[in-house]
């Protein structure tokens, strides 16, 4: 029997447009497409599909038909690197892509959320055009308005004035100090839209050409991500590799429970299950719910970086008293429901500590209502929290009783500049892996023998290198010409903006 949890009936906190790209990301969108409105039938978000082809959109179960739109290049052979350049090159495609971002994905809620596999073609290649053209399109024209009004200002035009007897580095500091204040000013014009990204890993099976690539894909992902000019709230780096395993260890009767068929099946319901309960656990209303609907938006949407969460869930009968209740939300947050656990804290080869900074975290707990505990297990727990991670902005907790199905869930997530563990190591390890395994065998080459001339042995290989695809961005430098005219936020020393500044 499928879990019954009423909670998940209450509108979302948060209202998202979902944009799935490529096979996976479509699929991923569509699973958010079958859930629907309870008291009109309604479907709860907004979902659109982009692909390559036709016949991969066919399979598509719940996205209307009229939010579907393909490129028409009959797929493009799991190769983000050749799709890069089909797409550079094909005018039809980048037309459609464009259009589609521009005309198709209509921000009217407060979080776009873009989805895509990075093991193949269409979704890796075309996720980093989609987000560059729609920032292009909605969100880059009110920063550069903002950063005109600013130009305006007493203070901005005695910086110019004095440039040039200001040390350079005391100019930067202040010049970035601006164009930050134009970047907060227009995330808070009502227009601004945030733009979330879900990614998923490729399984260590998928080779090491595709790890090779993914590690590409991801770095640029990963830098687009902590851009400010980008206004990507968060990223979210699932991995198939982890729901491959968490699969493989399913009894029969739990994924005939789950109605999945295979571990990609299986993945897509655990995104699309978390992230919808814990957009809807906080809109209950109630006294017992403490973590409420702007909590929420908060710990989401402001700051940027990699979002994780986790849930983890006990039936009543194993959660004694209100010391099983903070252990289970400790434990919560050792992991993630999507991925590995987050490389939070290093230590050098000297013992020196490091941590990456963690931003707003949030607790709730959703407790059956067969069994009740009192309040004081989120005051302990809040405490520990803060204790045990390197917190930068504001811990919100709370819990919500009602229908859980004889279970007391703890979902624990935060917002860190840090990564999760396969992500910032593994893939190279993995990688490595593959090419000393290669290195230790020796491979053979065969020839056609000859009838007349007898053996004709041809042992010469052919070492051919293609190299590596990147994309190299032009370093751009503040404009210096012309005394009173507007800077343009394209001429900004975008590394300036690096290094965060609160």
């Amino acid at each position: 029997m499928e879990a019954k949890r009423k909670f998940t009936s209450n509108p979302p906190a948060i209202n998202m447009t979902m944009v799935g790209f490529g096979q996976a990301g479509t699929r991923m969108v569509d699973k958010f497409a079958e859930l629907r409105r309870h008291e009109d039938n309604t479907q709860v978000y907004n979902c659109l599909a982009l692909n390559s082809n036709d016949g991969d959109l066919k399979e598509l179960k719940y996205i209307p038909k009229n939010n579907q739109v393909s490129l028409a290049l009959g797929g493009l052979g799991k190769n983000p690197e050749r799709a890069i350049r089909v797409l550079e090159t094909n005018e039809e495609a980048k037309d459609k892509l464009k259009r589609f971002i521009t005309d198709r994905v209509r921000p009217v809620d407060d979080l776009v959320l873009f989805f895509a596999g990075l093991g193949g073609g269409t979704g890796t290649s075309t996720i980093i055009k989609a987000i560059n053209e729609f920032n292009e399109h909605y969100n880059k024209p009110i920063i550069q308005e903002e950063f005109k009004k600013l130009q305006q200002t007493e203070a901005f035009q005695n910086l110019q004035a004095n440039k040039d007897n200001m040390a350079p580095i005391e100019y930067k500091k202040n010049f970035k100090r601006f164009t930050l204040k134009a970047i907060k000013n227009a995330e808070e014009h009502p227009k601004h839209v945030k733009l979330g990204i879900v990614v998923t890993l490729p399984v260590r099976a998928d080779g090491p050409d595709v790890l090779r690539q993914v590690n590409e894909f991801t770095q640029q992902i990963w830098k687009i991500t902590k851009d400010p000019m980008k206004g990507v709230a968060f990223t979210i780096f699932a991995d198939n590799q982890h729901f491959y395993d968490e699969f493989a260890q399913l009894e029969e009767k739990d994924r005939v429970g789950l109605k999945v068929d295979n571990f990609r099946d299986y993945a897509n319901r655990q995104i699309r299950d978390v992230i919808h309960e814990l957009n809807t656990a906080t809109t209950g209303g109630g006294t017992s719910v403490t973590f409420d609907k702007e909590d929420f938006r908060r710990a989401i949407l402001e700051h940027k970086g990699c979002l994780s969460i986790n849930k983890l869930s006990k039936h009543i009968r194993e959660v004694a008293n209100e010391k099983d209740l903070e252990d289970l939300f400790m434990e919560s947050f050792k992991g993630s429901a999507f991925h590995q656990p987050l490389d939070l804290v290093n230590k050098d080869e000297e013992g020196n500590m490091s941590a990456a900074k963690v931003y707003h975290a949030g607790l709730l707990s959703v407790l059956a209502k067969d069994k009740s505990f009192g309040s004081g297990f989120m005051d302990s727990t809040k405490a520990a929290v803060v204790e045990e991670l390197p917190i930068k902005g504001t811990v919100f907790s709370g819990y919500l009783v009602g229908n859980n199905d004889f279970q007391v869930s703890a979902y624990s997530f935060f917002k860190t500049d840090a990564l999760p563990t396969r992500l910032s190591k593994g893939l190279v390890n993995e990688y490595q892996e593959f090419m000393e395994k290669q290195r230790k065998i020796s491979f053979k080459q065969d020839s056609i023998q000859s009838i007349a001339a007898g053996l004709d042995d041809d042992s010469d290989d052919l070492d051919l290198d293609l190299g590596e695809f990147g994309f190299d961005e032009e370093e751009v430098k503040p404009n210096k010409e012309g005394k009173g005219a507007y800077l343009d936020i394209d001429d900004v020393d975008l590394e300036l903006l690096n290094d965060d500044e609160d």
